[in-house]
């Protein structure tokens, strides 16, 4: 079961040569991106983004054709946390809106349908595409937005991103595993 103590951050994550080929994946026309009017599942906070969904095992989209192109990601995820099962694989889009929206703090994976109740041995990973001013927190702790950078942590912590203002967008991966 996947479990983590302590908050892993880790720079220059994955080789040069296969970020690169997955940032032209994510800067290219074919990936599609689809309109969230709101950053967390009912927060109503109007701060749109945009995200493609790769992988969710619990909505049963398992059919995305990009999921295989990222998946390598994972062999790296297992060098820093031991897992049986990935839940989820999302990438977030967030544009500059001139000034920073802070989102709402949130878990990623709850058992029910409350949102907050975290589902035991939950695993979950920010990997960053971009450098800017946007940032992940978990609790009370920022972590920058750094191209080729992954924070990891305990799933049932709470947590939130948030826009950039010095570049056009952020880009993250999230990933869930257990």
């Amino acid at each position: 079961m996947a479990h983590i103590k302590e908050t892993i951050v880790k720079e220059n994550f994955l080789f040069p040569s296969f970020f690169k080929r997955l940032t032209h994946i994510i800067e290219s026309q074919f990936l599609q991106w689809h309109f969230e009017k709101d950053t967390v599942y009912q927060a109503n906070d109007s701060h749109m983004f945009f995200t493609t969904s790769l992988f969710d095992k619990r909505q049963k989209q398992l059919d995305n054709p990009y999921k295989s192109l990222f998946d390598p990601i994972l062999y790296f995820l297992a060098e820093e946390v031991e897992f049986d099962e990935v839940l989820k694989m999302k990438m977030n889009l967030y544009v500059n809106h001139t000034v920073q929206h802070v989102h709402k703090k949130h878990i990623d994976v709850s058992q029910g349908n409350d949102g907050k109740t975290p589902l035991p041995g939950v695993v979950t990973a920010v990997f960053n595409f971009t450098d800017c001013d946007g940032f992940t927190q978990v609790e009370d702790i920022k972590y920058p937005s750094k191209a080729n950078s992954i924070i990891i942590f305990d799933g049932g912590k709470y947590h939130c991103g948030a826009t950039p203002t010095n570049a056009k967008k952020r880009v993250v991966l999230n990933i869930n595993v257990k």
